[in-house]
């Protein structure tokens, strides 16, 4: 589990450093494996913020433009980029000339030159999280926060300390960010401060909107779900995305992602179904019947056989308990209505339907 030291911080005061930590949480019980430099590679003076000030079409080639990026003080730059999401007034990550870039074409770190591209002159680069070593993001530009100080390094932006955490099967109390918060005040004598988790609820219950049922207790010890309505599927905040990135989970879209923050955060999976696309507004609980079909979120076909757990509408399974949930009731743009999912099913039935199906997900 990677356990970024700025999320860790919000939880409780970290004053010792990054390797003095992982070695006082090793010999806790807590291994870290390893401890990652995020920003090791980023020079002061050749990888800072920007912003995005015009956007050109190149001369030579559709798919590719022409970014003008101010970098502070007066300077300004002009490269060539492919990104399909650059776009003026984006605070954005600049390499100049001379940087340690990771290039998909080797898979290596590399320093970048100055190139003529369809017969323009790039010397820079407006980065994507992998050209950063940030993830495997790729297909478009790192997008930074509004309130992110142009000219600034962006080691000291977005620099981070990266714990891996292997955590044990004896200390499942350390799966989540607050559990490693809490070792870390037991270790220190720090006090940790929990979230907020109050939030304003109305409309009618809950019982007369979706029927709910568990039709398998002792696959299911406890199943909740909240209904959110008038949603607007769009990007979540930057802070989350940056945070989501560090910890090694690829930012979606507003629901998914803060379903996988708290999930990382409490330890606690959570998923949200498109009430709509849920037959009959009906959920149960039940195990696979023989031979049923399922088709996953990432696209796979699955043959499910009991005891496997599903989350089924009134004809089809909708969700793979605990694993991950189904192509048929996934968000959209057009989404406006969803159910929030929080149960405790049965960690071995869990784990066995895991390891039947090959789907290693963080929820499971």
């Amino acid at each position: 589990m990677l356990v970024p030291l700025s999320w860790l911080k919000n939880y409780v005061p970290v004053t010792d450093a990054p390797q003095e930590l992982a070695r006082r949480l090793t010999m806790a019980g807590v291994e870290i494996g390893d401890v990652d430099d995020m920003g090791a590679n980023w020079e002061r003076d050749k990888v800072l913020v920007g912003q995005v000030l015009t956007v050109d079409p190149h001369p030579n080639a559709d798919r590719l433009r022409l970014p003008t990026v101010d970098l502070g003080d007066g300077e300004t730059a002009t490269v060539v980029c492919g990104a399909p999401n650059v776009a003026a007034g984006q605070k954005i990550v600049f390499a100049r000339e001379g940087a340690m870039v990771f290039s998909a074409r080797s898979g290596k770190i590399e320093k970048l030159k100055k190139a003529k591209i369809r017969g323009v002159e790039s010397a820079g680069m407006v980065c994507s999280v992998l050209e950063l070593g940030m993830g495997d993001e790729h297909e478009g530009i790192l997008v930074l926060d509004e309130d992110a100080p142009i000219g600034t390094p962006l080691v000291d932006y977005l620099g981070d300390a990266i714990l891996d955490a292997e955590v044990t099967p004896n200390r499942p109390d350390c799966l989540s960010i607050l559990g490693i918060a809490h070792e870390v005040a037991a270790l220190t004598g720090q006090q940790v401060t929990e979230p907020d988790i109050s939030y304003p609820e109305d409309g009618p219950d809950i019982e007369s909107e979706v029927n709910i049922e568990i039709a398998d207790p002792d696959l299911c010890y406890r199943y909740t779900a909240s209904l959110l309505t008038g949603i607007k599927i769009g990007p979540s905040p930057q802070w989350m995305q940056e945070a989501l990135t560090k910890a090694g989970q690829r930012p979606i879209n507003n629901v998914v992602d803060i379903t996988n923050y708290v999930m990382l955060e409490y330890g606690q999976p959570l998923h949200a179904f498109d009430i709509n696309k849920v037959k009959d507004r009906t959920v149960i609980v039940r195990a696979a019947r023989e031979g049923e079909k399922f088709v996953s979120l990432d696209g796979v076909d699955h043959e499910l056989n009991p005891p496997m757990l599903t989350i089924a509408d009134s004809q089809d399974p909708v969700g793979l308990a605990g694993v991950m949930g189904g192509a048929n009731s996934e968000m959209t743009d057009d989404t406006t209505s969803v159910l929030l999912e929080s149960a405790n099913f049965s960690p071995i039935n869990t784990r066995r339907t895991r390891n039947a199906l090959d789907m290693n997900t963080e929820a499971s």
